[in-house]
C-alpha cells in the first residue's frame, strides 16, 4: 500500500504512529534519499523500508523508545561495514529522521496525498525545535520545475511564516532556489533557523500514464508501469478492450472514440502520453492533439518507416520539427526487444528513465569490468 494511504488507515486505529524518512545519503546506501518506513508502537513495521538489516532494526528501537515522548530525532548511520549476517553490503551514510504522526496531523497527510494523486508536486516543511519538538508542520504546493511559476506559491505560503525569513540563508537565497535545489537532488534541504531547524521534504507527485490504445503490448505497458508507480488510464474506442476485467490494475479505462476520450481526458505538465493504437489513422490523430499538450512524455509505437510517414503527414498541418522532436518514437529503450512482454519493458524503462531525469544509458557492470581487466593485467605481470 502507498506509504500516505498507509499512514491514513493506521490513525483510523492508532491515536499516533513513528515515521522514519531518509533525509540524506552519500555513498553506497541500502535505500535511496526519501524512502520512508512506518512503525506502529510496539515495533511493528507496516508498510515501506529504509534498508533493512541491524540499522533498520535499530530505527525502530528508537522508534519504540521515542513512543509517547511526542519527540522527533535525526540518527546517522555509518555503513562502512559488510552487515553478512543481515546481507548487506554498503560504503555509506545516511540520515533518517523519525518523526511521530498523530491524528492531528490527518488534515495535512490527507492534503499531501492528495496534491501527490494529482501528479503535482509539494514540500513539506518541518520546523524542529532544539528541544526535539515539531512546533510547525506545513504542506506547500509547487508549480512544476520547468514552470515560470516555480515556487510562487511556496513563497507566498512561506511569508506567512515570518520567522523563517529572519535567517541569513533565506535572506541570501531565495526560498524558491533552495527548494529547486531540494528537489533537484531529491534529499530534504536543512536550515538552521533561530527556532530550531527547518527542514523542507521534496515529494514528487504520482504520475499519471495514459496509454492509447487496449492491445496485447498495452496490457503488458499497463502492468510494468502500475508496477513502477504510475497511475494508469487506459482509452479504446472499443469497450471490449477498454475495461477493468482486462485491466484491474489500472486507475480508469475509457471506452470512447478518442476524440471524445482527449475532450475528457486533462493531460498536465506531469502526465505521461504511450500511443499504441490498433491502426497508423488513430496514432496521427492523436498525436497531432497531445502534441499540443505540455505532457512530460509522448512516446509513439511503430517501425521508423511508419514513424517518418506520420511526421511528413504532420508537418503540412501545423506541426512544427521543434514539437516533433519531443516525441519518443519509434517508442522504447533498444534492449533487443521482440515479445510483447519485452516491448512492454522497454517502454516502462523508458518512462522511468525519463521520470528519472533522462540519465545516461549504459551497462551498470561495464565500470566494474574495466577494474577486472586492470586486476588481470596486474596478476599477468606477477
Amino acid at each position: 500500500m502507498e506509504i500516505y494511504s498507509e499512514i491514513l488507515s493506521a490513525l483510523e486505529t492508532e491515536e499516533s504512529i513513528m515515521l522514519a524518512t531518509v533525509i540524506s545519503t552519500s555513498g553506497s546506501t541500502p535505500a535511496s534519499a526519501l524512502s520512508k518506513m512506518l512503525v506502529k508502537r510496539g515495533g511493528v513495521l507496516t508498510v515501506g523500508t529504509i534498508g533493512g538489516g541491524c540499522m533498520e532494526g535499530e530505527v525502530v528501537q528508537h522508534a519504540n523508545r521515542l513512543y509517547g515522548s511526542g519527540k522527533a530525532e535525526i540518527h546517522s548511520f555509518e555503513l562502512n561495514e559488510d552487515e553478512t549476517e543481515s546481507g548487506l553490503i554498503c560504503g555509506g551514510t545516511l540520515e533518517v529522521f523519525l518523526e511521530p504522526i498523530t491524528r492531528e496531523h490527518i488534515k495535512l497527510i490527507t492534503e499531501v496525498k492528495g496534491i501527490r494523486d494529482e501528479g503535482e508536486d509539494c514540500v513539506v516543511a518541518t520546523l524542529l525545535s532544539p528541544e526535539g519538538t515539531i512546533t510547525m508542520k506545513e504542506v506547500l504546493p509547487i508549480a512544476p520545475q520547468h514552470s515560470t511559476e516555480w515556487g510562487s506559491r511556496v513563497v507566498k505560503k512561506m511569508e506567512k511564516l515570518v520567522f523563517a525569513f529572519s535567517d541569513p540563508q533565506f535572506q541570501s537565497k531565495p526560498i524558491s532556489d533552495i527548494v529547486k535545489k531540494a528537489f533537484h537532488n531529491q534529499q530534504t534541504k536543512r536550515v538552521k533557523t533561530e527556532q530550531g531547524e527547518f527542514i523542507l521534504e521534496p515529494v514528487r507527485g504520482t504520475p499519471s500514464l495514459i496509454i492509447f490504445g487496449g492491445g496485447h503490448v498495452s496490457k503488458y505497458i499497463s502492468s510494468f508501469a502500475t508496477i513502477a508507480g504510475f497511475q494508469v488510464t487506459i482509452v479504446d474506442d472499443r469497450e471490449k478492450y477498454a475495461n477493468l476485467v482486462r485491466f484491474p490494475e489500472a486507475t480508469a479505462t475509457l471506452a470512447l472514440d478518442y476524440g471524445q476520450a482527449l475532450e475528457k481526458l486533462k493531460i498536465r505538465e506531469s502526465t505521461y502520453v504511450v500511443i499504441v493504437t490498433r491502426g497508423h489513422q488513430y496514432d496521427e490523430e492523436i498525436l497531432k492533439r497531445v502534441i499540443k499538450t505540455p505532457a512530460r512524455y509522448i512516446g509513439m509505437i511503430g517501425s521508423k518507416r511508419k514513424v517518418l510517414t506520420t511526421y511528413e503527414h504532420l508537418l503540412p498541418r501545423g506541426i512544427s520539427i521543434e514539437a516533433l522532436k519531443r516525441v519518443h518514437a519509434p517508442i522504447g529503450i533498444e534492449i533487443g526487444a521482440v515479445t510483447a512482454e519485452e516491448i512492454g519493458i522497454s517502454i516502462v524503462a523508458q518512462l522511468i528513465n525519463e521520470r528519472r531525469g533522462r540519465l545516461p544509458l549504459r551497462n551498470k557492470s561495464e565500470e566494474l569490468n574495466e577494474q577486472l581487466r586492470a586486476f588481470g593485467q596486474k596478476k599477468s605481470l606477477v
